[in-house]
């Protein structure tokens, strides 16, 4: 053990935006392995803060007046983020998403496995995509299946977090063989709740691709829309069910859109489609007739509108 673990704070940090619905879930396996939880609120209009706050979470508001020009602020919010954690006197850093959080088989351990890592390595997790379904993933030879990501790291003073458009990273410093310490899953993984409901995942690859559209001009439109056509195959899909000691305790989140219906309600989550609007309004929406988003009805209403 490197660490004692009377000398270790552990601290969540996390990003969130109007993710009322899914908070609960993630609190409720990442507040019992920290020892405290420090958000960043991106100008939430549902109840999300204040859930937060009810949950002794220290909330932070984001008026950083740097946007980048496709409305994409994670790789900032994240950076002011670490900070935050370090000037708390954190040792360790918990780096999930409102829309995750870790197998109930992993709570047990993880203060332990913690304790085991040297300044700057990583706990390696798989990222389990949960698939049109909150108790089953994908298990696959797709890129949504079979992916590990660093999620904790044990910090250090020469340790940089370093962000692109939309590809920020979760945690500070290098990811290579001498950083990553893989956790096989049968110890513990990530639940990732985007594909569960499948209408919103639908509405954030849009919002993706309009925002990079944005960002990288017309030249870039084949790359984008090869970059996300695999959102939109959903043949040959190979799924697994979960060990029920994997979910236990984990409140799921009440979004009810695994019916491929159309449902507005889910489709306005995090204000998505005011900012695709928004877009269409300044660039027109004919500047976006080749992408491949335009399955979605609302979308599709603009464009022969």
């Amino acid at each position: 053990r490197i660490w004692s673990l009377y000398a270790m704070k552990v601290i969540g940090i996390l990003p969130f935006k109007n993710e009322e619905k899914f908070l609960p879930t993630y609190l409720s396996n990442v507040q019992p392995i920290c020892d405290e939880i420090i958000a960043v609120d991106d100008h939430s209009t549902d109840n999300s803060r204040q859930i937060m706050e009810d949950a002794g979470v220290i909330v932070k508001g984001y008026d950083d007046t740097e946007k980048l020009k496709g409305g994409w602020t994670c790789g900032l919010i994240r950076q002011h983020l670490f900070n935050y954690a370090r000037e708390a006197g954190g040792t360790h850093f918990v780096c999930l998403d409102a829309d995750e959080t870790f197998t109930s088989n992993f709570i047990p351990i993880a203060r332990d496995i913690m304790s085991q890592l040297n300044p700057g390595e990583k706990v390696y997790m798989q990222w389990l995509a949960l698939w049109k379904s909150y108790t089953a993933y994908r298990d696959d030879y797709t890129v949504w299946s079979r992916n590990f990501k660093d999620f904790i790291v044990a910090d250090h003073p020469d340790l940089d977090y370093s962000y692109g458009y939309m590809c920020e990273g979760r945690t500070i410093g290098p990811n290579n063989d001498d950083t990553l310490r893989k956790l096989e899953v049968e110890h513990g993984g990530v639940l990732h709740y985007q594909f569960s409901c499948f209408n919103n995942f639908l509405l954030k690859q849009a919002w993706c691709q309009v925002g990079e559209l944005v960002q990288q001009g017309p030249g870039a439109l084949g790359a984008i829309n090869s970059k996300y056509s695999i959102c939109y195959q959903d043949q040959n899909v190979g799924m697994r069910e979960m060990p029920s000691d994997w979910i236990d305790g984990i409140p799921e989140p009440p979004v009810p859109n695994f019916d491929p219906e159309w449902n507005e309600e889910n489709f306005l989550r995090k204000n998505l489609l005011p900012d695709i609007y928004r877009h269409f309004d300044e660039y027109g929406v004919e500047y976006f007739r080749g992408l491949n988003i335009w399955q979605i009805p609302q979308l599709s209403e603009r464009l022969n509108g």
